[in-house]
């Protein structure tokens, strides 16, 4: 099968980075035998997004619904008798309709519970990767492809929106649109860490990173990373080998977090490590059979996305509903890299802390961040160095295609995924200087960021722990750790430069 017949070769020519992010993430799921469709944004209500870019990912062969929502138990349409009138049609009586063969012989469905009350109905149980059309279960002539999008229009329409949506796709991709947020970049064997490590900080605090997972042997090549546990990340590579996207991106991530708060217990999962992405259904189910097991104080989600018609994620929405029964449990999210308004989740949820990205300035917005009244807080995310490995990276994304880079452990990196780690980072400082519990350290944290929002970007956190000067970010550094070469002088009193502003939004 070549490109061309792929559903984003249809993105218009400037969406060229958009194009590039989704082939590597829908190539990474066809080696796992899983068919990802997308949808083209048309985005007529968005002054901010260009039209003719990627509105969301989903699975071609799934349906989430909720469990009162299924029918399928003889619910009719019109007028019905009254001793039946009870049965109300659901989603399995319009899947019915939808998928019904001339021979009144239907296709099987499987319902799986998800989450709470949510399920996720797969059209395509015998070959449960997903690979094979709908056709060859009824879905209309041979080969015809049954799309979910038109199946769940039919649904709206007779049951209402909401009702059921896609299994819809959860990246950390840097972006869908074209921004500044990067592929990760090579930097001086001297260099360390940025924001720079404090002293102390986040003992006895458990972190629970839903990522791609960690670096073999990360905890001893990165003195920072030091006690750190978590599942392979395959995609990292090792010494003198090829790193491939997304790889070390949980290693990254996991890095920054400890910077902010170096005793902090953390494990990082590879839930996203299919190119760093994952079906909110797997997200779910993942999080559901491990992270309770280890027991969190704060859960960190490095990755979003986009809905269709903005309706929040079931399957998110189902998972997080078993967070409220843990006093004083935490989730904490990546806000997305997309410079859009528009909810990206789970970040907007009410219960989740969302955060963005500062530019290299610390004064605006990054250009790629996401931003809006259901961003929480801004945190610095562009230009960051941390832990990532070592071997050799193709560049995926224009302008870069084909570039080889070398890397020997460290590399520069932009993106919400690396301004959400200072905060979960400082929240655990916190938590240990005070007894708090998470949320508790985090109301603060946010009370502070909102007494010194900066005008026209909002809310915003600074590496650093609470202006201690025992953390390791006084002594003459600055405030920020960072020996004089990175914030602006009002802020961290450091004298050092920074390279540019970062744009605001339109």
């Amino acid at each position: 099968m070549t490109e061309e017949v792929f559903w984003y070769s249809h993105l218009e020519a400037v969406e060229e980075v958009a194009r590039r992010e989704a082939a590597i993430i829908v190539d990474a799921f066809r080696e796992r035998g899983i068919d990802i469709g997308g949808a083209i944004d048309q985005a007529e209500h968005d002054r901010d997004m260009h039209p003719g870019g990627i509105a969301f990912m989903y699975d071609r062969n799934h349906i989430l619904t909720r469990v009162r929502y299924l029918g399928g138990a003889g619910g009719m349409r019109g007028p019905q008798r009254l001793s039946e009138a009870g049965t109300l049609r659901g989603v399995l009586d319009v899947l019915q309709d939808v998928l019904q063969r001339d021979d009144d012989r239907y296709p099987e469905v499987e319902v799986i519970r998800v989450a709470g009350d949510v399920v996720l109905l797969c059209l395509n149980p015998r070959g449960h990767k997903h690979t094979r059309d709908y056709a060859d279960y009824g879905g209309g002539e041979r080969g015809e492809h049954v799309d979910v999008l038109e199946i769940l229009r039919l649904i709206d329409e007779e049951l209402g929106e909401g009702v059921a949506t896609p299994d819809h796709v959860l990246t950390a991709a840097q972006s869908l649109r074209p921004c500044s947020a990067t592929e990760p970049q090579q930097v001086y064997p001297t260099a360390g860490p940025y924001p720079a490590p404090c002293r102390d900080g986040g003992a006895r605090v458990r972190i629970f990173q839903a990522d791609t997972g960690l670096l073999t042997d990360a905890a001893v090549t990165f003195p920072w990373l030091a006690g750190v546990h978590g599942d392979p990340d395959p995609r990292a590579g090792y010494l003198n080998s090829n790193i491939r996207p997304y790889g070390g991106h949980g290693t990254f991530v996991a890095g920054v977090l400890r910077c902010m708060a170096p005793h902090a217990q953390v494990h990082v999962s590879n839930i996203f490590g299919t190119a760093g992405s994952a079906r909110e259904s797997d997200v779910a189910t993942l999080l559901k059979a491990t992270a309770f097991r280890f027991g969190f104080e704060i859960l960190h989600i490095t990755a979003s996305g986009f809905t269709r018609k903005n309706i929040p994620p079931l399957a998110l929405e189902g998972f997080l509903k078993l967070l409220r029964p843990y006093k004083g449990v935490l989730c904490v999210a990546e806000a997305g890299n997309n410079h859009t308004r528009r909810p990206a989740w789970p970040g907007a949820f009410p219960d989740v802390l969302s955060v963005g990205a500062l530019a290299t300035d610390w004064r605006h917005y990054a250009d790629f961040t996401n931003y809006g009244g259901w961003v929480d807080v801004y945190a610095p995310g562009e230009n960051l160095v941390n832990a990532f490995g070592s071997g050799t990276y193709k560049c995926q994304i224009p302008p870069n295609v084909g570039q080889l880079r070398t890397f020997s452990g460290l590399a520069q990196w932009s993106g919400t995924s690396f301004s959400a780690p200072i905060v979960t980072g400082l929240i655990a400082a916190r938590m240990t200087r005070t007894g708090e519990s998470a949320r508790e350290a985090a109301a603060v944290l946010l009370a502070k960021a909102r007494a010194q929002a900066i005008p026209g970007v909002g809310p915003v956190l600074f590496p650093g722990c609470d202006d201690d000067e025992h953390c390791g970010h006084g002594e003459g550094r600055g405030r920020c750790g960072c020996a004089g070469d990175c914030a602006p002088r009002d802020l961290c009193g450091c004298g050092g430069g920074h390279s540019r502003p970062g744009r605001m939004p339109r």
